[in-house]
């Protein structure tokens, strides 16, 4: 956490963490770094804590070896900027094929934030008692939708269709979405694991569009 150089286009209290689990793919070996332009309130409190969540001597041994070998890493780098554009644009094919919106704009990451609210044109209402579930008709403006437990119900439900042909697909709600019917696929897999995610997505679409 040693203080680097002052930068005169951002602001002395501005700070970086940079966490090595994301882009080598190695989310059980916790290491991560802080820049700090000399903010020295902040290395204070970070250092105050920071013996308490040292990595071990076999992770930092490991990501030395690893930053240190440069052929290895334009090889990595390579390739796997390769294989995550390859995925990102099967998914997003796949999106088009089943009129899926996303938010497009995104140059890099793991995942797409898709929104599945016009294929679910229905809210789902659950009949506790019978397990029977109803489909009805709404209007569905964004600010409606934003707040409807029909709405929240309907995820659920369509969670669960997913589940049923043994697909995971992570709902917004369990990243604090602001909305209901957004969901985070992800396509930083292997193509093979990819082309079965797909296929089970195939027959989830085909089940909701027949009802």
């Amino acid at each position: 956490m040693a203080p680097v150089c002052p930068c005169t286009e951002i602001p002395a209290d501005a700070a970086d963490r940079y966490g090595m689990s994301k882009d080598f793919s190695c989310n059980g070996l916790r290491c991560g770094v802080l820049l700090s332009q000399n903010n020295a309130a902040l290395l204070k409190s970070v250092k105050s804590v920071a013996m308490l969540s040292w990595p071990s001597s076999i992770t930092q041994l490991y990501w030395t070896s690893l930053l240190n070998d440069r052929s290895f890493l334009d090889y990595y780098l390579a390739e796997n900027s390769k294989r995550l554009s390859e995925g990102h644009k099967r998914v997003t094919d796949w999106f088009r094929e089943h009129n899926v919106k996303w938010v497009e704009g995104s140059n890099a990451g793991f995942f797409l934030w898709a929104d599945f609210r016009e294929i679910l044109g229905e809210d789902i209402i659950v009949n506790d008692e019978d397990q029977q579930v109803e489909a009805v008709a709404v209007e569905r403006p964004s600010q409606v939708y934003k707040t409807s437990k029909k709405a929240k119900s309907r995820d659920e439900w369509f969670f669960g269709k997913m589940m049923k042909h043994k697909v995971f697909v992570a709902t917004g709600d369990a990243f604090f979405a602001e909305e209901h019917g957004w969901y985070r696929v992800s396509f930083s897999v292997p193509k093979d694991v990819l082309e079965v995610g797909l296929k089970r997505m195939d027959e989830v679409m085909k089940e909701v569009s027949e009802g």
